[in-house]
C-alpha cells in the first residue's frame, strides 16, 4: 500500500471511533469537570493587589530553596473559573488526579505574575483582571472576563 494513501484511511478510521464513541449522545470533545473541588475559601484572607490590578490571596506558604522564575516549568493543580463560578478550565478536568505541567511564559499574562515567586505547596487565589488575561482578544470565549484560579504548586521542574 501506498503511504499516499494510509493518510486517508487513517482519518477514516479517527471519524469513525468519534462518531461510534458518541452514539450515547455524549460530546467527545467536553470536559467533565464534575470531580473539581470546591473554591478555595478566602475568608478572612486580606488580598495583595498588584499595581498592574492582579488580585492576589496568599492561602499557605511554601517551603523550599527555590521560586518560581520565567524559565521554569511547574507541575500544578489549577481550577479557572468566571466570576459566576463557571468552570472554564482545571487540572482537575475528565477525573484527574495528577497536577498539570505548565511553561510559566506559556500561560496568560496575570497567571504569571501571579505564580512567578512562588515555592512548592503553596496555595493561592488569583483574581485575573481581563486586561491580564484575553481581554479583548476578538472571538475569544474568554474575552472581557475576569478570572478567578485556585492555584497549588506541587514542583518547581527546572
Amino acid at each position: 500500500m501506498k503511504l499516499q494513501n494510509i493518510y486517508p484511511l487513517t482519518i477514516l478510521i479517527a471519524i469513525s471511533f468519534l462518531l461510534l464513541n458518541c452514539r450515547d449522545g455524549s460530546n467527545p470533545f467536553e470536559v467533565d469537570y464534575s470531580t473539581v473541588p470546591d473554591p478555595f475559601s478566602v475568608e478572612g484572607i486580606t488580598p495583595d493587589t498588584s499595581e498592574t490590578g492582579l488580585i492576589t490571596y496568599r492561602l499557605q506558604a511554601g517551603s523550599g530553596p527555590f521560586e518560581v522564575t520565567i524559565r521554569d516549568r511547574v507541575l500544578m493543580y489549577y481550577t479557572g473559573r468566571k466570576t459566576n463560578g463557571e468552570i472554564f478550565d482545571s487540572s482537575y478536568g475528565n477525573g484527574s488526579t495528577t497536577p498539570s505541567n505548565l511553561a510559566v511564559d506559556g500561560v496568560v499574562e496575570g497567571f504569571r505574575e501571579g505564580i512567578l515567586g512562588m515555592k512548592e505547596g503553596e496555595k493561592k487565589v488569583l483574581i485575573i483582571p481581563p486586561s491580564l488575561a484575553y481581554g479583548n482578544n476578538e472571538g475569544h470565549s474568554l474575552q472581557n472576563d475576569t478570572l478567578i484560579f485556585d492555584l497549588e504548586l506541587e514542583t518547581i521542574l527546572d
